[in-house]
């Protein structure tokens, strides 16, 4: 059975975000392996859980980090370490082969890919309303959108191709003779005034303005792209041996988002730092200030919230477009029991 499934999920072509530093992806496997069998199945009561993310620590993980920082895991009987991702990050392949208990899916795509193969994963929050991604171009390139792309060269991840470009495709009729590799280095955008260029809001957009362009940017969620972001990802056999556990980590990590982004950062800021040698501080401060004016997490009572009606949205407009099965059961990637003032919640 194992196997099987295994071979299905292996077919599958999953999004990873950016990626710019070699580790050694089997000792990475078996160092999660080794610490997943020595927390399954406890109580929250000094619970271990190493939560994987997506990418280095940056502000689009600082809500995590505050609540190490702060105590709310701790409080709650959590002990909890993060373990950053990187090139070599594959977080829907590791959780479904059972190498990962609680991990970070980038985008919408990633749940319902793997429920589609047959692994068992649910969704238990989410950290933004808006996917981060977007597209910017040069400030004199005359553009109010995507619809006006078309045709442009466009730098994108190999990760892309996946997710978010067919949905371009499918919407806006961009053709794959406009892809142009990225290579995580925005030389090529930067001399090259008719392209597009791929990213995320709180990151390509300062490096473009720090090398002395001010780009236009294009956010995907203002473009009508439904999908939540940064959202916590947790294999089924976990969650039904470790519901308290989940619950702890689900409202201790609301507390901690609610206190980085509407309190004092600070505390979260110092671990990420400390994480990630190659982050500043400049750059967390333009993270944060670009999330709260787009309203990355909506307001203080949605924040980590989803809803079924939004899921069976985008589900929908995805698979009206061909680029998910239309009898995949939606209800099967997300649960909204761990959330505070889901009617779901036990």
């Amino acid at each position: 059975m194992r196997g099987a499934a295994e071979s299905a999920i292996a077919s599958l072509i999953f999004d990873l975000r950016k990626s710019r530093y070699i580790v050694n992806p089997m000792k990475k496997i078996l160092g999660l392996i080794i610490c997943g069998f020595l927390s399954f199945g406890v109580d929250a009561k000094d619970k271990v859980i190493t939560f994987a993310t997506d990418w280095k620590a940056q502000a689009e993980h600082g809500g995590f980090y505050q609540a190490i920082a702060k105590g709310y895991y701790a409080k709650r009987g959590l002990k909890v370490i993060i373990r950053p991702g990187g090139p070599q990050t594959d977080n829907p392949r590791l959780i479904a082969a059972g190498a990962l208990d609680i991990a970070m899916a980038s985008n919408n795509f990633q749940p319902l890919n793997l429920v589609s193969a047959g692994a068992d994963v649910k969704v238990v929050m989410t950290t933004f309303q808006k996917d981060p991604q977007v597209l910017m171009v040069h400030p004199s390139v005359k553009a109010d959108g995507f619809a006006d792309l078309k045709g442009m060269p466009v730098f994108l991840a190999d990760s892309a191709l996946a997710t978010f470009w067919p949905w371009l495709k499918a919407k806006f009729n961009f053709e794959d003779r406009q892809i142009r590799k990225y290579t995580y280095s925005l030389a090529p955008w930067l001399v090259n005034e008719g392209t597009v260029q791929e990213g995320y809001l709180s990151s390509e957009p300062y490096t473009a303005t720090q090398a002395g362009i001010k780009p236009k940017v294009f956010l995907f969620a203002d473009e009508g792209y439904l999908g939540y972001a940064g959202m916590v990802m947790v294999s089924g056999a976990f969650l039904e041996a470790n519901r308290d556990a989940v619950r702890a980590f689900v409202e201790a990590s609301l507390e901690g988002w609610r206190d980085y982004i509407w309190g004092d950062p600070t505390p979260g800021n110092q671990l990420i730092l400390a994480d990630n040698p190659e982050m500043s501080a400049e750059l967390i401060a333009f993270a944060i200030k670009s999330m709260k004016v787009n309203a990355m997490f909506g307001s203080k009572e949605e924040l980590g919230m989803m809803s079924s009606s939004r899921w069976a949205q985008f589900h929908s407009e995805m698979a009206e477009l061909g680029l998910v099965s239309a009898e995949l059961d939606v209800a099967k990637a997300y649960t909204l029991e761990f959330l505070p003032s889901s009617p779901e919640r036990k």
